[in-house]
């Protein structure tokens, strides 16, 4: 009697075991709502990010709304679609609500501007990178999003309106992603997208100084400079628009000054160091406060920055992580 009473608890605890796992399985399998692209293809590709910019960056013309010359956009009523790969993302937090999309036509010249061409997706959330990986390739459909230009910088997501009553052009909704962006399937690695354009020797230098090149058709651009961050004096001032000055700025646990210290942030909460470039030519390297990036210190000697390359009234980088200034 024992033994057929503890056979019974036996078989009882396995289609208990069984009943409960398969009770999991169909509670935890995953849904379209842990989706957040098009679970479905948006379209056959018929344009180019560099056809895009040409058509809504290349001056306000035509534009639906124009603040002024460096900020205006246009909402896209039809279906263009375009593919590229995610070239930086907001893994560290120095970039925000803010993906690279790069892609390179191998068929074109090497000077030829269509070749190598990238556009910001500004996209309302504050972790894209678990879902949009370096190397990703993805299409967008423009329809119903608005591209422009955002402090001269080209860039796809919608109007918002700002403390000042300042309409600019933000990021689009997290949702829509989910009818305007697909992941195409591609390797995650070794692809030439995530190549940097490398500006570090003196023809690069002469490309940042060259007039002809500060453009849309440029900018942005996931590339690297190499120079030394300058010194500045120990109390600098906060923001061009506050003009608040005397301030004793966050330093590292060695004494050392670092890269975004929250006390020195401007109006968008980021702090410019000028990267020169050591023949008479700077570029700003732009960081977000309170990141893992803002508390790198400053180095005494040259370094490499990586990251996306934009021109407003000179160039700027932004570093997308910690390993994006580096010695080599």
């Amino acid at each position: 009697m024992k033994l057929k009473f503890l056979s019974i608890i036996a078989v009882a605890a396995v289609a208990t075991l069984f009943g409960t796992t398969s009770c999991m399985d169909d509670h935890d399998a995953p849904t379209d709502d842990y989706i957040v692209t098009s679970p479905t293809d948006i379209g056959e590709v018929n344009t180019t990010i560099l056809d895009v910019k040409e058509k809504y960056c290349k001056d306000n013309t035509g534009a639906d709304y124009s603040r002024n010359s460096s900020n205006w956009h246009t909402k896209v009523n039809e279906d263009l679609i375009f593919e590229g790969v995610v070239c930086a993302n907001d893994i560290s937090g120095n970039l925000y609500q803010t993906l690279l999309i790069r892609n390179i036509d191998p068929s074109k010249e090497f000077d030829d501007p269509a070749r190598d061409q990238s556009i910001i997706l500004a996209v309302r959330s504050t972790a894209l990178y678990p879902y949009f990986r370096l190397g990703q390739r993805i299409k967008v459909n423009l329809k119903g999003l608005y591209v422009g230009v955002y402090s001269k910088t080209p860039r796809i997501g919608t109007p918002y309106k700002t403390s000042s009553n300042n309409i600019n052009l933000g990021p689009m909704d997290f949702n829509t992603l989910k009818t305007n962006v697909q992941l195409v399937p591609a390797p995650l690695s070794d692809i030439p997208e995530l190549t940097p354009v490398d500006l570090t020797d003196a023809a690069g230098c002469a490309w940042l100084r060259a007039s002809a090149n500060k453009t849309y058709e440029y900018s942005p651009m996931l590339a690297t400079v190499r120079g030394t961050i300058k010194q500045a004096s120990t109390e600098l001032e906060k923001g061009t628009a506050t003009g608040v000055v005397g301030l004793t700025e966050t330093v590292s646990a060695n004494g050392k000054k670092i890269l975004g210290p929250y006390e020195l942030h401007d109006d968008g909460y980021g702090v410019d160091r000028d990267i020169d470039l050591g023949n008479g030519s700077t570029v700003a390297l732009r960081t977000s406060t309170k990141n893992r990036v803002s508390f790198l210190e400053i180095p005494d000697n040259a370094r490499s920055f990586t990251g996306i390359l934009s021109y407003y009234s000179n160039w700027q980088v932004q570093l997308r992580d910690t390993t994006d200034m580096s010695a080599n």
